[in-house]
């Protein structure tokens, strides 16, 4: 029994050793940092490898983006505005689904604009990286809610 339970001990020590060693090895600090810190664009720089040109390119339209993004936003939630207005008044049900098309619309044409937007920043990436980039980003936009300026989301 006493060499069992040293044994189990130190299969036990040996298997926590081997999950420390190896999620160290494989931790990336600066990865880790972004995720912590919440920085959408550190994450992309680091988890994207990206060189200081293609970074200072993508940055740039990201800023240029931020613009067109707002317009979006105010738009679409004028649109809600008015719906919700709308719905509170009591107006008739054609009036009702005419602005939740206008709602919609609105939704499609900030979807559009975001995907064409992250096709851009894609085509400065390296080709592999920004194929997994679109691959991990264009489904989100698919799904967004429009709440609020996008934003990437790094924990899922």
């Amino acid at each position: 029994m006493k060499n069992f339970l040293l044994t189990v001990l130190a299969v036990s020590a040996a298997g926590v050793l081997t999950a420390g060693a190896f999620f160290r090895w494989h931790c990336d600090d600066a990865l880790h940092a972004a995720a912590q810190q919440r920085d959408a664009m550190k994450w992309l720089r680091t988890e994207f490898h990206l060189s200081d040109a293609q970074f200072a390119a993508i940055a740039r339209l990201h800023e240029d983006y931020s613009t067109e993004c707002a317009v979006h936003c105010a738009a679409i939630g004028s649109a809600r505005a008015e719906l919700a207005a709308a719905e509170k008044s009591g107006q008739p049900a054609a009036t009702l689904a005419a602005l939740h098309r206008k709602v919609a619309e609105r939704e499609l044409v900030c979807r559009t604009a975001i995907g064409a937007h992250l096709r851009k920043v894609a085509a400065i990436m390296p080709p592999g990286e920004g194929k997994r980039y679109l691959q991990l980003l264009l489904p989100r936009v698919e799904t967004y809610r429009h709440q609020g300026a996008p934003t990437v989301r790094l924990d899922g």
